[in-house]
């Protein structure tokens, strides 16, 4: 059992830290509101105390301290988890914000990352040399959680998961080690970084492969949802994105993604709308014409336009402040007309009876899966969840702590929507190919029975890895492997 720090901790602290510049404060301090803050405030916890290191020297100091005395911990990179697993009640906090460089490598196309960056540091940096990361949907999420836990985004289609594009990681061990992991140094540890990183240690520096990225055609069609509209888009959404080639390609190869989003939009005086994010990696011509059947429904609101890269992976980011929660949950093609219905439905009701749940969202990922189902297996890394399978996100969101129960319960039921869809299918319940639930772990933070469930077959050789990396488990806030004894 883990415990909160105490006084003498924090005076052991300053003085194994006291020759360099590593800021450690307290909850009177100005600077630690900082580091607990989260883009989730349901997610806020109160560290005992937080210590934002500039490297990893002083990261592992300050991990052998946590180690010999058995501190609990936690480790904050964007800080953007809706979970509550970058923080810690009274433990110690690292806080990441300080290491966010970003070092791009024209000649070898490749980019070296902070572990406290964003994929927005990520993308302006980048842009600046006409490449871009393959990063996540929303550009202020932290590149270490996404990448940790497998990662999808926009450019998923044409470049896979962000873990696909990922070159070498240097990780802080529990030990207070500082190992490089690739495909050629620390092949087991890199193996287990790649989907269950989050168990291994503190990373430091990623380094990712880069693509030539020009200007998407990008933003948001509006439209009610009338029940001819959801046909409609249902039948658009199906074209767009059903196999084309035996090989399982679509009509865009990758080129063409979208999110469809059910919200109660400020600007629609509140009421239910259905939001379609759509993106094109090509010219705006080109674009019209792949989402032609979206336009030939009348979206009532359009802010599509030819953007570069950085700017175009904002078009999702929502402001901070607000208790949210996130459940994960999967469908696959073609789309059910009824489903959608049944999600309008739920949210509708939900977000009438409780006012304050007003800026939830149910988000339904679309794009073309053909490059992440086959470009690796899920055996090739600790990632389990590979398949032709396409990702949604149930994303209550409200104001007042009174209402927590309420709004992870709506999450739960509304997850139990798409699990119904899959039994009609045929196939046993989010029962994915690879002995894991369908369900994306960064996305999906509670409910499961166990990591386990998560990881699938690889779970056995994950426990391996926690014995030899991390055998007290100090790194054990997000679907934390048991140690095999």
């Amino acid at each position: 059992m883990r415990r909160a720090v105490n006084s003498n901790d924090i005076d052991q602290l300053r003085s194994l830290l006291r020759d360099t510049d590593a800021l450690i404060s307290e909850p009177h301090d100005e600077s630690y509101k900082e580091s607990v803050k989260r883009w989730s405030a349901a997610a806020e916890k109160a560290a005992g105390v937080a210590v934002v290191p500039t490297g990893a020297s002083q990261i592992s100091t300050i991990l052998r301290y946590v180690a010999a005395n058995k501190i609990d911990l936690a480790v904050r990179g964007g800080g953007h988890s809706t979970s509550g697993s970058s923080s810690t009640d009274g433990g110690l906090l690292i806080d990441l914000r300080a290491i966010r460089h970003v070092q791009v490598d024209a000649t070898n196309i490749s980019v070296k990352v902070g572990g406290g960056a964003t994929w927005a540091d990520v993308d302006l940096e980048t842009a600046k040399y006409g490449f871009a990361a393959l990063g996540g949907t929303i550009s202020d999420t932290g590149v270490g959680g996404l990448t940790l836990g497998g990662g999808y985004g926009w450019l998923s289609g044409a470049h896979g998961l962000v873990i696909d594009n990922l070159l070498s990681a240097t990780v802080v061990l529990p030990s207070g080690g500082i190992v490089r992991a690739s495909e050629n140094e620390n092949q087991n540890l890199f193996w287990g970084l790649r989907g269950a990183g989050h168990n291994f240690g503190v990373v430091v520096e990623f380094e990712f492969k880069l693509h030539p990225q020009g200007n998407l055609w990008t933003g948001t069609l509006a439209f009610p949802p009338s029940p001819p509209v959801v046909h409609k888009l249902v039948e658009a959404i199906n074209d767009l994105y059903r196999p084309r080639t035996p090989e399982g390609r679509t009509k865009y190869a990758g080129r063409a993604a979208s999110v469809i989003n059910i919200l109660r939009p400020s600007d629609a005086g509140g009421k239910v709308a259905l939001a379609a994010a759509i993106m094109f990696n090509g010219t705006e011509e080109e674009g019209r014409q792949a989402f032609k059947m979206f336009y030939d429904i009348g979206p009532v609101m359009e802010s599509v336009r030819s953007v570069p890269y950085d700017i175009a992976n904002q078009t999702l980011s929502a402001p901070p402040g607000f208790r949210v929660s996130m459940k994960g949950a999967a469908w696959a093609l073609p789309l059910e007309i009824d489903l959608l219905q049944e999600l309008i439905d739920s949210y509708t009701l939900f977000t009438k009876a409780i006012p304050d749940m007003e800026s939830s969202m149910i988000l339904l990922e679309c794009y073309d899966p053909y490059v992440v189902a086959t470009g690796a297996t899920n055996s090739d890394m600790s990632f389990a969840n590979r398949g032709w399978h396409m990702n949604a996100s149930i994303q209550p969101s409200w104001t007042k702590q009174e209402f927590d129960t309420e709004g992870r319960k709506w999450a739960r039921d509304t997850t139990a929507l798409f699990d119904k869809w899959f039994e009609k299918t045929g196939r046993p319940s989010r029962a994915g190919d690879y002995g894991a639930v369908l369900a994306y772990g960064n996305y999906d933070h509670y409910d499961q029975k166990n990591s386990g469930d998560i990881f699938g077959q690889n779970y056995t050789r994950l426990q391996e890895l926690k014995a030899k990396y991390d055998p007290d488990n100090m790194f054990n806030k997000l679907f934390a492997v048991q140690r095999k004894e």
